[in-house]
């Protein structure tokens, strides 16, 4: 089985999807992730369910911005983000990101580093520190021109939605059926969240409308009494 994209049993981890979303959050939801986050670093001791739960409600919040930057930084505007990631990289690196690019007449920064020669041309060291780069100049933009994404921002919210309304009705169907299928809904479910919530996926609405198809069929040939 693959490995998740954040494991919530793993508090550090919880921790650092914490700290690194928390920007993306209105006020009162991002100083909540910024206390905890402190919290922790101090030395106090947090149940990995509490850190689950606070990482699933921040993971709610903040999709829709996320996904609204991720969505226009490879789109229309990927050549910005370009401009800005190597004005924040330091010269070596931003100087071998430019002559790479033009060698291999990429278009994008995803382009440049998903490239068969980019683990020759940049080592591991600017491979990080790019990756640093490219977070903190997302957090930046979205907090200095969060307007400009408004209408994609809208979007995803309703597509968040959809997702939400989706979920619980799988989460019931589950409830709902004898215990081997029980489990096989929940690992599906675990999965979707981790995809969907955590690591940002956009999964086609078809997929979880299929497995509602499926599951509920499935409870109609065996239903599961469930003491309810």
């Amino acid at each position: 089985m693959l490995e998740p994209f954040l494991n919530l049993k793993d508090a550090s981890r919880t921790i650092d999807f914490l700290a690194e979303f928390s920007t993306y959050a209105d006020l009162k939801t991002r100083q909540r992730s910024e206390k905890i986050v402190k919290e922790y670093e101090e030395g106090k001791v947090m149940l990995p369910e509490k850190l689950a739960e606070e990482a699933h409600n921040l993971a709610l919040a903040v999709w829709p911005a996320r996904t609204a930057i991720e969505h226009f930084f490879t789109h229309e505007g990927s050549e910005e983000e370009w401009n800005l990631i190597l004005a924040a990289s330091r010269p070596s690196t931003a100087h071998l990101l430019k002559c790479f690019r033009r060698g291999i007449n990429a278009k994008s920064l995803d382009e440049v580093l998903g490239h068969v020669e980019s683990g020759l041309a940049l080592r591991e060291e600017e491979r990080l520190e790019i990756e640093e780069v490219r977070k903190q100049v997302r957090h930046d933009f979205w907090q200095k021109k969060k307007d400009t994404l408004k209408i994609l921002y809208d979007d995803y919210q309703r597509e968040l939605e959809g997702y939400v309304k989706r979920l619980k009705t799988l989460r019931e169907l589950a409830l709902a059926l004898a215990p081997t299928l029980q489990d096989e809904l929940f690992s599906k479910l675990e999965h979707l969240e981790d995809r969907i919530l955590y690591e940002g996926e956009i999964v086609p609405l078809e997929i979880l409308d299929e497995e509602i198809a499926y599951y509920t069929e499935q409870k109609e040939i065996s239903p599961f009494d469930t003491g309810r």
